[in-house]
């Protein structure tokens, strides 16, 4: 009488392997797709955070004309290092537009704007113009 041996079959251990490599294949592209809106959610509250400090700014100040990024300059990497974005503000003496560039893992995102009226814009893998109808979900 022989005697049962305990343990998996190749071919048993073939298509666990498939299955895994499937779920991979889908749950992958997925997975990126959380990180870089997260990355982009990130970037839209610190333009919110900036537009909040450039109100200030006019407020003291009477204009916007000689407003700056947290580095002093008119253009900032953000995060600071591994920079998902740039960040570039182009002020006017009653008016300001920031835009985002995606940049790194982030490339082909699509530009994010906001104005000083608080219209702000967004769509996947190109640039658009902020209006009163536009928004940052991308419609």
């Amino acid at each position: 009488m022989q005697q049962k041996k305990n343990g998996f079959t190749l071919i048993e251990l073939v298509v666990v392997v498939a299955i895994i490599g499937i779920l991979a294949a889908i749950v992958y592209p997925s997975y990126q797709e959380y990180v870089r809106k997260a990355k982009r959610t990130n970037m839209q509250s610190e333009m919110m955070r900036i537009a909040q400090y450039l109100q200030r700014y006019r407020v003291i100040n009477h204009h916007y004309t000689n407003a700056t990024l947290d580095n002093g300059l008119l253009v900032q990497d953000f995060p600071a290092t591994n920079a998902m974005y740039k960040l570039t503000l182009a002020p006017l003496d009653q008016s300001w537009t920031m835009t985002a560039t995606p940049t790194g893992a982030q490339t082909g995102d699509g530009s994010i704007i906001l104005n000083h009226q608080g219209q702000k814009c967004w769509i996947k893998g190109s640039s658009c113009t902020p209006s009163a109808t536009t928004n940052w979900d991308g419609r």
